[in-house]
């Protein structure tokens, strides 16, 4: 019996070796989703990050093929993360300046009925340009809490329409869109990011940075003060406490009429 064995066309193999030798070469691999992205914006994305980033484009199979191939152990945790149109980005960024960079090239659009929510829809409590009537039931079909309120539609609390990952259902995009509410974010969507050998998911890397150093001051400005009250001795409180002593210390030498250089002013009239 002879036994045949499947031909590998040439491009799959070099493709394979490709991928497998780049993804050694960066210190962060990540997973990015290019479903729904029109090809025009794509193009246009990867040429306005191309200084910082590279992009691999090829079929899902042949990406968890290079990644199994791998030298590098931790980048087989990536194969669990390709979803839709995946890709692969690798840059020399920490995970947080890709996701930054990423998230500055994308823009809003409407939710259409079908496709996969990126993250928790919500719609807040308010007001609502509509006149009361079949939209109320319209609206609890999309899981919006809703009632009438000086003869205005009022969303009555933040009401959760699509959990992340899950697909949007006709109900929520429509109301979505008489909403003007556009969750839908178009550009290279990060799934994950793999930077020396710890993963990041999309929700870790979205925080915002400028709250985030805010909160920091807090915190360092609160840790401070606890240690001052606390009489904790730091680089960040020594020279307050000292200040206190040598106050105290003079305070307490005037009033036992001790006289030196810090207490003859009040002492010798």
């Amino acid at each position: 019996m002879v036994e045949h064995k499947a031909h590998v066309q040439q491009w799959k193999k070099d493709m394979v070796s490709e991928i497998t030798k780049e993804i050694t070469n960066y210190t962060t691999v990540a997973i990015i989703n290019l479903e729904n992205l029109p090809s025009r914006q794509s193009q246009l994305i990867r040429s306005k990050i191309k200084e910082h980033a590279k992009i691999i484009v090829t079929r899902k199979r042949l990406i968890r093929l290079a990644l199994n191939l791998s030298k590098k152990d931790e980048l087989k945790q990536l194969k669990d993360h390709l979803k839709g149109m995946p890709a692969l980005i690798l840059t020399n960024k920490n995970a947080f300046e890709l996701f930054k960079m990423l998230k500055e090239n994308m823009t809003s659009a409407p939710a259409k009925s079908g496709q996969t929510a990126p993250e928790d829809i919500w719609v807040k409590a308010g007001p609502t340009p509509f006149a009361p009537g079949p939209i109320i039931g319209e609206l609890g079909l999309a899981n919006i809490v809703a009632g009438i309120d000086g003869g205005k539609v009022v969303v009555k609390k933040d009401s959760l329409v699509v959990k992340e990952g899950e697909i949007i259902p006709p109900a929520a995009a429509g109301i979505l869109a008489r909403l003007n509410i556009k969750p839908m974010k178009i550009g290279l969507n990060l799934v994950v990011a793999l930077e020396d050998g710890n993963i990041f998911e999309r929700k870790i890397l979205d925080v915002d940075v400028d709250k985030y150093v805010s909160d920091l001051k807090e915190a360092v400005l609160n840790a401070k003060k606890l240690a001052i009250g606390a009489n904790i001795l730091t680089a960040e409180t020594v020279s307050i406490k000292l200040q206190e002593a040598h106050l105290d210390a003079k305070k307490l030498a005037i009033g036992a009429e001790i006289l030196c250089d810090e207490t003859k002013e009040y002492l010798i009239n």
